[in-house]
């Protein structure tokens, strides 16, 4: 096929295509070197613009936004994700997950957990076929990380295992995977399973032939402080260091965070200068905003270094400052726990609502049943997903005469037992996903998955019972019967054309005379 062919059918002018394609392209780019996917992705904007393409124009912005927070400029992510929010663009399903990714990222990194855990909630919530696995896979790790981070680990291993489902065939997301839950375990001390899950991503590593980066380095460097092997671990945080040195990504806390780990190394294993120098290199890479945790934690070492060099006075001093540090990062820590769980109650409660609003607004509320809205939404879906789908069209015999005879009151209720027994019929011949349904007034519809060739039949039973209900305290010396039409779906059929031949035979069965089932 020619691109102006594939243009055509796309309804997507060339230009405008290669642009959107080029930015996609960007994904495997943005994590080795974000500054250079941060030009290309400029150089798109440009050309967007030039096209008058906003669509195109507001995803450029996005990939931005990504790429400047892998380099550590936050603020600059946080305006270009506002940027294309407000530039009221539509964004496909999978930049709309990877906008509020990049949000929970640039908050995490300020120290705000409870705000990074409410995007990657609006992250999940944008879930969709159309979004990567890739993509889902990050979102779940990263939720994961910051449950962990707020002390939630039962839930955060909830979300590790769920991530790693995710990752599965794509090798390196599952050793991304592998390496967070590692350093989950190493948070919690619990030294066996951090070991285990380090020989996983050594392991993971070893037989895909990728070599581990600076952050994986860092945590098996992590594993062997905590196994008590400070050697092997200030070999291994040495190169994490030079690999994040020959990286033009300086993303959250990396750089001081390998060098801590390097540090402490250094400490256990009595170099006590080079530890200090190697501290003031981690206090430099810190920047002025965010880093809050990695700030506190070398100042702890700091107090701890210069006790070592005998500069007593100097550690208490150290100390003090620590432990000031200490309170304020606690207290914070407390205040986004707090709120993180206001934040996931009021998520959940928001998301329960939502559901609950969607149910109603897609069931009958006289009769309990399905309504037309649920019927647009689901027939044509069942008629791609099924292997056969019957239904059956039915009207209720002369109803119009039982609500002037009895009120309109009487008729609510005729309609209660009739959608009663429909529905304990669809039930007992086949369940979801088929279902009953009232389209209005007194019409109704049964619609019956992979159960086709029997729909008639299911029909029949309703009617032959309904006809066979005690009716005398709802319409004395009245019983009430419906008619109805039947049809079983051929290729090529859409919902029109199935409920359109079920109504020719429902007409059939009327001018024979109601109170039967006419089709095939």
């Amino acid at each position: 096929m020619s691109e102006g062919q594939q243009d055509l059918l796309t309804g997507v002018p060339g230009e405008p295509a290669r642009i959107r394609a080029e930015l996609a392209a960007l994904d495997e780019l943005i994590g080795s070197q974000p500054s250079q996917a941060r030009k290309l992705a400029h150089e798109l904007q440009k050309q967007a613009e030039d096209l008058g393409d906003a669509a195109a124009v507001a995803s450029s912005l996005i990939w931005q936004a990504e790429a400047a927070g892998r380099e550590g400029h936050q603020a600059t992510a946080a305006e270009l994700v506002n940027r294309s929010r407000e530039s009221g663009a539509p964004l496909e399903p999978e930049l709309v997950v990877r906008g509020a990714w990049v949000m929970s990222r640039v908050y995490n990194d300020l120290g705000d957990q409870a705000a990074a855990l409410e995007c990657v909630m609006d992250a999940v919530a944008a879930f969709g076929p159309e979004v990567s696995r890739r993509l889902r896979t990050r979102v779940m790790l990263t939720g994961a990380d910051l449950l962990d981070d707020l002390g939630a680990r039962e839930d955060s291993l909830i979300w590790y295992s769920r991530a790693s489902e995710l990752a599965e065939g794509d090798i390196h997301m599952s050793i991304l995977v592998a390496n967070n839950r590692a350093y989950s375990s190493l948070t919690a001390g619990d030294a066996a399973d951090a070991q285990a899950q380090a020989e996983v991503l050594t392991e993971l590593s070893r037989r895909h032939n990728r070599p581990l980066n600076a952050g994986f380095l860092d945590t098996i460097a992590n594993v062997h402080l905590l196994s008590g092997d400070p050697r092997a671990a200030a070999e291994t945080a040495q190169k994490a260091v030079d690999a994040t040195a020959a990286m033009d990504t300086k993303v959250a806390d990396a750089p001081p965070e390998y060098l801590l780990t390097l540090a402490v190394a250094q400490r256990r294993l009595a170099q006590a200068a080079e530890a200090g120098h190697t501290l003031r290199r981690a206090r430099a890479a810190c920047g002025p905003e965010g880093h809050g945790r990695v700030k506190v934690r070398i100042l702890e070492q700091e107090a701890e270094v210069l006790a070592d060099l005998g500069n007593f006075e100097g550690a208490f001093h150290a100390y003090k400052t620590f432990h000031t540090a200490y309170e304020e990062l606690l207290s914070a820590q407390r205040e986004a726990a707090a709120r993180s769980r206001q934040t996931l109650f009021e998520t959940d409660k928001a998301r329960e609502e939502a559901a609950r609003y969607r149910e109603e607004a897609r069931r009958d509320p006289l009769t309990g049943l399905r309504n037309r809205l649920y019927v647009e939404e689901h027939l044509n879906q069942l008629l791609e997903k099924a292997d056969s789908i019957g239904v059956a069209l039915i009207d209720l015999d002369h109803f119009k005469s039982i609500n002037d005879t009895f009120s309109h009151q009487v008729g609510d209720e005729v309609l209660r037992v009739v959608a009663r027994v429909l529905q304990a019929c669809v039930s007992e011949a086949g369940g979801p996903p088929s279902f009953a349904a009232r389209l209005g007034g007194e019409e109704l519809l049964l619609v019956m998955a992979d159960a086709a060739r029997g729909v008639r039949e299911v029909a029949e039973r309703a009617r032959v019972q309904i006809e066979a209900q005690d009716w005398s305290g709802l319409t004395p010396g009245r019983v009430v019967t419906f008619s109805a039409g039947t049809a079983v779906a051929g290729p090529g059929d859409t919902r029109a054309s199935l409920l359109s031949r079920a109504d020719a035979r429902l007409y059939e069965a009327k001018s024979a005379g109601r109170n039967r089932v006419r089709g095939h």
